[in-house]
């Protein structure tokens, strides 16, 4: 069975003439170039539907991935956090006011004498 259309173009349209310029140029009837570009057309559709759907899937996991690591490193910061407060005091330091953070390596060589006068 075969099924006529019409194709009316308009050439005052850049687009219009473009596309008649190119079943000019073809080295297949109209009917073939026509039908050609459209099934090409539909399946490059397809394709970047596909295309975008592998994106969208990719990026949902990367942004995933990105949220559990922050999950890990919150706990691992809470962990930290409640170990340090936890922490004996340092053995290094002279004031039990001082954490390791505060204590000078250098401080047990200061003459207290010296200091006191």
């Amino acid at each position: 069975m075969v099924k006529a259309t019409n194709l009316r173009l308009n050439l005052n349209k850049p687009d219009h003439r473009k596309a008649y310029e190119i079943l000019q140029n073809s080295d297949k009837s109209y009917s073939q170039t026509i039908v050609d570009a459209l099934l090409s057309f539909s399946e490059n559709e397809e394709n970047r539907k596909h295309l975008f759907d592998g994106i969208r899937e990719i990026v949902r996991e990367e942004i995933s991935a990105v949220f559990e690591n922050a999950d890990i490193v919150q706990e691992s910061i809470s962990e930290k956090s409640v170990i340090s407060a936890k922490a004996p005091k340092s053995k290094n330091s002279k004031n039990d006011n001082t954490t390791d953070a505060d204590y000078d390596e250098n401080e047990d060589f200061v003459d207290d004498d010296f200091l006191n006068m």
